[in-house]
């Protein structure tokens, strides 16, 4: 479960954005399925401490990002990344994410980047939002994450984002 938590770190903080009447926003869901299951999509790639603790663990993950909160709910594009427990007290870690759209209308094939830092048990997390590629080339803005659902086996995120592209 702890793993579950701080893989969510994976995904947002707080950046510079344009005017908020400029922001384009997009909403939706990340699906983590966590080590061990079927169709993992979360890995412990480093762990230095066998006490249980989590800092200096590294997990990485490429989890789907759907439409909706459901498993079922479309299929728009992966979150590649990684999340690095940065902090001595376990309240979260560092994360470097992709989110890459497969599916997404307009911003099919594009990708959005964003880096921060982000305790799911802590409410509400802000990363930034701190590029892109193809139609959200240059992108600037934040991200709000939010815990969905979590279970022993996964995990729903909802990602709220707000940036102004490049015109």
């Amino acid at each position: 479960m702890a793993l579950m938590v701080l893989l969510i770190t994976c995904c947002a903080a707080a950046a510079a954005a344009g005017d908020d009447h400029e922001l384009t926003h997009l909403h939706f869901y990340f699906h983590g399925i966590n080590a061990g299951q079927p169709n993992a999509s979360v890995v412990n790639v480093a762990s230095l401490h066998k006490n249980g603790s989590t800092f200096g663990d590294v997990n990485v993950f490429d989890c789907a990002l759907r439409e909706g909160p459901s498993p079922a709910s479309r299929l728009i594009g992966r979150a590649q990344g990684f999340v690095v427990h940065a902090a001595l007290d376990e309240s979260g870690g560092f994360t470097a994410v992709d989110l890459v759209f497969s599916d997404y209308g307009e911003y099919s094939g594009s990708t959005l980047a964003t880096m921060g830092r982000f305790n799911v048990m802590a409410g509400p997390s802000e990363r930034s939002i701190v590029g892109g590629t193809g139609k959200l080339r240059f992108a600037r803005g934040y991200q709000i994450v939010e815990l969905v659902n979590a279970t022993d086996t996964s995990i729903v995120v909802v990602f709220d984002l707000y940036f102004t592209p490049a015109h």
